[in-house]
C-alpha cells in the first residue's frame, strides 16, 4: 500500500538522519568540540541515568546543524525550519548518543587499540600521498585545538556506538515477498490531469492596509530583532598567496627539474586488444570457458584476432574496432587485466584472464616506452610545481609561528601579523549564523568569534583551518548589540509578505471551488481560464522528469481512483500556486528481470528494515532510561 511505502520512506529518512548526525558528532571530535568546554561553569541541559549532557555539547551540535541548514536552504531557512523543533531534534540526538554509550559500557563493549588505529589511519584527512602520515595527523589536531588523547577518546566512543547498531543490523534479512511488494510500489506508474492555479494574478490585486501592517509588526516582534553581531580582525595565511611571492631563478628551476624528473616523465603506455566473453551468473562460467577455448583454438589455427573480436567479443565499446582498447598506462585497468598486459610481449596473446567482467583473451599490440619531457617544454609546469613546494614549506613554518605568537601574545593580533609579515584585515559585521565571505561563513570562525575567549575575554583565537592551504587567527574588533528594527524600516517587507500570503490563500480558495465543480460532474479541461492552466500527462513513474518533483510526490500520495471514477486532491506548491490533481489510472510496478536490480531491491529492503529496527531499539533504550530535560536548552544562546 501507499501507507506502507510512506512508512518505509520515513524510516529510511530517519536512518539517514541518524547517519548524518553520527558523522556530525564525529566531525565535532575533529573540529574543535573542546573549545566549547572552557567556560568557568558547566551548565547542564539534560541528565540521562544520572549522567549530564552539558550546554557546551548541546550548543556545539545545535550551531553546526543550524549553520548546515542555513547554507542548504538560504532564504528559505526561516520558512522551513522551526527553531524549537531543531532544538528538540538536537536534544534527542544527544540523549540517544548518551544512552547508547551507557549501554555499551554496561555490556563491556570495547574497541581495541588496533581497531581505533585502523579507523584513524584509514581516514583520508590524515593521509599524505594515500598513506597515513603521523605528522599530518598531529598537525590537524593541533590546528583544531585538540590533543591526540582527546580526539582518540571521542573516536573510540563513536566506534563503540557504531558497534551497538551493527549488532541489530547483523540479524536483518529480507524475503522475496517484501522485495516484490517494494518493487510493485517503487515501479508503480500513474496517469493524471491537473489544474494549476497561479497565485500571481491575486498578488497584483492584493490590498494591504496600514492597520494590517501594524498588527503584523506588533504580533511578530521577534521577527524584527536584528541579532547581536560582531566584527573581527583577522590574519589570513594562504599558501596560494605565498606561492606568488616565491623568488624564482633559472638555476633553482633547473635543479628542481633534475631532482624531480619523474614528475615530468610520460609513463610507459601499452596498446592492447581483447576479446571478452561475459559472465552474468555463476552458471554461465563453464559456458564462457568453453567459448573462450573455441576462440583460442581458432587463433591457433591462424584466424585473425581482430576478426574474431568483431564476431565474438561482448564488449560493445571495442568489438567493432577489432577489440582495440587504445593506449593506456599501468594501473588504469582492473588488476588482473593490468597485470597480464604489462607482463606480455608485443604480438603475444594471453591465456584466458578472468576479471569481474568475464573472460578475456588479450593481444598486446604496441609498447610506448616512458619518455622524459625536455626542460624547455615543461618549464611553466616546473615553475608551478617549484612555487607550490616552496610555498608549502614556508606555509607550515609560518603557520607554527603564527600559532605560537597568537597564543603567547594573546592580548594583541599585531605581533602575530608581524611574525608572518601580513596585514590585519577587518571583517564586515556578522551574526552567529555567519557572514558572506570565505572567513566569516566558516563554522569554526563563527564559533571562535562568539566564544568565551574571543568575544568576552578579548583574546586571540587559536589558528583556524579554512582549508588545507588557508588558515586564520581572529580577534574581536567590535560587538554590535541586538536591536529592534523600527516599523518604517520593515514596512515594505511586511506588506510584500502579507500580499504573498493573501495571494496564496486566494489561489487555494479558487482551487477548492474548482474541486467542488469537478465533484459535481464538470470536466477538468472545461475549467481552464486565465490564471488556471490545464495539463494532461501520460504514464509517469516516481523518477520521471516530465513534471516537477513536488508534483510527482503529490501524485503518488493522492488516493487511487475507484473502478468507475478518478480521484481528486488538492496540493500547494512551494511557489504558492495550488494544484487540483486528477488521478486517472494506476499501473502496478513489476519486479525487474535484471538479477542485479533484484539484489539491489533486496538490499534496500534490508537497509530499510535494519534502519527501522535500529530506530525502534534505540527508542526502547531511551524509553527505559531516566531522562530529565532542562528547559534551558530551548532558549540557550
Amino acid at each position: 500500500s501507499e501507507a506502507m511505502l510512506q512508512a518505509i520512506r520515513e524510516r529510511a529518512q530517519s536512518w539517514i538522519a541518524w547517519v548524518i548526525v553520527s558523522l556530525i558528532i564525529l566531525t565535532f571530535a575533529l573540529f574543535g568540540i573542546e573549545q566549547y568546554a572552557q567556560g568557568e561553569k558547566t551548565i547542564v541541559v539534560a541528565e540521562v541515568n544520572g549522567e549530564d549532557i552539558s550546554a557546551n555539547d548541546f550548543m556545539a551540535l545545535y550551531s553546526r546543524q543550524k549553520n548546515r541548514l542555513q547554507t542548504q536552504l538560504g532564504e528559505m531557512y526561516d520558512q522551513v525550519v522551526k527553531d524549537e523543533e531543531l532544538r528538540d531534534q538536537v536534544m534527542d540526538a544527544l540523549i540517544e548518543s548518551k544512552v547508547i554509550q551507557q549501554w555499551a559500557e554496561s555490556h563491556n563493549m570495547l574497541v581495541s587499540d588496533e581497531q581505533l588505529a585502523m579507523s584513524i589511519q584509514s581516514a583520508p584527512v590524515f593521509q599524505k600521498d594515500g598513506k597515513f602520515d603521523e605528522a599530518t595527523y598531529k598537525e590537524i589536531l593541533l590546528r583544531n585545538g585538540l590533543n591526540v588523547a582527546r580526539f582518540e577518546y571521542e573516536q573510540r566512543n563513536f566506534l563503540i556506538e557504531n558497534q551497538n547498531r551493527q549488532l541489530t543490523l547483523a540479524s536483518v534479512f529480507s524475503t522475496n515477498a517484501q522485495a516484490k511488494q517494494l518493487a510493485e510500489l517503487q515501479f508503480q506508474q500513474r496517469k493524471m490531469n491537473y489544474l494549476r492555479v497561479d497565485k500571481r494574478p491575486f498578488m497584483e490585486k492584493a490590498q494591504i492596509t496600514p492597520e494590517q501592517i501594524q498588527a503584523y509588526y506588533d504580533e511578530n516582534q521577534a521577527e524584527f530583532v536584528e541579532p547581536e553581531k560582531v566584527k573581527i580582525d583577522y590574519v589570513k595565511l594562504s599558501q596560494d598567496d605565498l606561492s606568488k611571492k616565491v623568488v624564482v631563478t633559472d638555476e633553482a628551476l633547473e635543479a628542481f627539474y633534475e631532482d624531480n624528473k619523474d614528475q615530468f616523465t610520460d609513463p610507459e603506455q601499452r596498446q592492447a586488444s581483447h576479446i571478452l566473453i561475459r559472465i552474468e551468473t555463476e552458471a554461465q562460467e563453464s559456458e564462457a570457458q568453453e567459448k573462450i577455448a573455441e576462440i583460442q583454438k581458432k587463433l591457433a589455427e591462424g584466424a585473425d584476432f581482430a576478426e574474431l573480436a568483431k564476431e565474438n567479443s561482448q564488449d560493445p565499446g571495442s568489438a567493432s574496432l577489432g577489440g582495440d582498447l587504445g593506449m593506456f598506462q599501468q594501473g588504469m585497468m582492473v588488476p588482473e587485466f593490468d597485470k597480464a598486459v604489462f607482463s606480455m610481449n608485443v604480438g603475444e596473446v594471453s591465456e584466458p584472464v578472468k576479471t569481474e567482467f568475464g573472460f578475456h583473451l588479450i593481444k598486446l599490440m604496441k609498447i610506448q616506452p616512458k619518455k622524459t619531457q625536455p626542460y624547455e617544454d615543461v618549464k611553466t609546469e616546473v615553475e608551478q610545481q617549484f612555487r607550490m613546494v616552496e610555498a608549502e614549506k614556508e606555509f607550515f613554518d609560518l603557520l607554527e609561528k603564527l600559532n605560537t605568537t597568537a597564543y603567547e601574545q594573546s592580548d594583541s593580533l599585531q605581533p602575530a601579523a608581524d611574525v608572518v609579515g601580513l596585514e590585519i584585515k577587518t571583517s564586515e559585521a556578522f551574526s552567529d549564523i555567519g557572514g558572506g565571505d570565505e572567513v566569516t561563513s566558516n563554522p569554526k570562525v563563527i564559533a571562535a568569534a562568539f566564544s568565551e575567549d574571543v568575544k568576552k575575554s578579548g583574546l586571540n583565537s587559536a589558528v583556524i583551518e579554512l582549508s588545507p592551504t588557508v588558515s586564520v587567527v581572529v580577534r574581536l574588533n567590535e560587538v554590535i548589540p541586538q536591536r529592534e528594527k523600527p516599523l518604517d524600516e520593515v514596512k515594505a517587507s511586511i506588506e510584500q509578505k502579507l500580499k504573498r500570503k493573501q495571494s496564496i490563500d486566494e489561489s487555494y480558495k479558487l482551487a477548492q471551488q474548482l474541486l467542488e465543480k469537478l465533484n459535481a460532474g464538470e470536466t477538468m479541461a472545461t475549467l481552464e481560464a486565465p490564471g488556471v492552466e490545464y495539463y494532461s500527462t501520460d504514464w509517469l513513474s516516481r523518477e520521471n522528469r516530465e513534471v516537477l518533483p513536488q508534483i510527482t510526490q503529490a501524485l503518488f500520495k493522492a488516493p487511487k481512483p475507484s473502478a468507475d471514477k478518478p480521484s481528486y486532491s488538492l496540493y500547494q506548491l512551494p511557489t504558492g500556486d495550488s494544484l487540483v490533481i486528477q488521478v486517472v489510472e494506476v499501473k502496478k510496478g513489476q519486479m525487474p528481470d535484471n538479477p542485479e536490480l533484484v539484489n539491489q531491491i533486496k538490499q534496500t529492503v534490508m537497509q530499510i528494515m535494519g534502519g527501522a529496527e535500529v530506530e525502534a531499539r534505540v527508542q526502547a533504550m531511551v524509553a527505559d532510561a531516566e531522562v530529565v530535560r532542562k528547559d534551558i536548552y530551548k532558549t540557550l544562546k
